[in-house]
């Protein structure tokens, strides 16, 4: 007799199975030890049925950042959509990232500070405004421009400028554990300070 092909909640169910022990056998080893057999023996399944869910074990680990990634991008358009102040509106959405990076940190270092290892095809290069927090960053500066409250210059850079300087306030700590940073979320928030006094016009 023929096997019934699996219902969607069947379907969901091995999904989140197979994300669950990704996880959690990347949080105990790190990227470089992450492979598509690793993770089946652990999940308890076939490798065939990882890249029969997600097509590569990159598509897998990127899934366990993106889904709720997805969900958090809904929230900040939400919230951006709320302020008119191009500058407030600006400063909401770098304290919204610090504040992923402070609540969430498991989400926050797998979805932005992931290091792809060798192993791992590098994936194609997708446009900067393709990146919804990225967009959010640029319209706003933009927006900002516009009314002759920020300075001007090529918005997408300013975003990248923007993007990274707050960044770089939650990683270093992160990377370099060994040294004595202050907190990343006052290290951040000195950073957003200084960052739109110098967007200011």
């Amino acid at each position: 007799m023929a096997r019934r092909p699996a219902t969607e909640a069947q379907k969901k169910a091995a999904r989140r199975q197979i994300q669950k022990a990704a996880a959690s056998f990347y949080a105990e080893h790190g990227a470089a030890a992450v492979s598509a057999r690793a993770v089946a023996q652990r999940a308890g399944v076939s490798v065939g049925k990882i890249y029969a869910h997600f097509g590569s074990l990159q598509g897998l680990m990127q899934s366990l950042w993106m889904e709720p990634i997805e969900a958090i991008n809904v929230k900040l358009w939400e919230m951006a959509a709320e302020i008119t102040d191009p500058v407030q509106r600006l400063r909401a959405l770098l304290n919204a990232y610090v504040e992923i990076a402070v609540t969430r940190p498991q989400l926050f270092r797998g979805a932005f500070l992931f290091v792809r290892p060798e192993t791992m095809p590098r994936p194609d290069r997708e446009p900067l405004d393709g990146a919804p927090f990225a967009s959010l960053l640029i319209s706003t500066i933009g927006e900002g421009q516009a009314l002759g409250v920020l300075k001007e210059g090529d918005p997408r850079k300013l975003a990248q400028i923007v993007w990274a300087g707050v960044h770089g306030c939650l990683a270093l700590p992160v990377n370099l554990d060994r040294l004595d940073f202050i907190e990343p979320e006052g290290l951040a928030a000195q950073m957003i300070d200084i960052l739109l006094r110098d967007l200011s016009a």
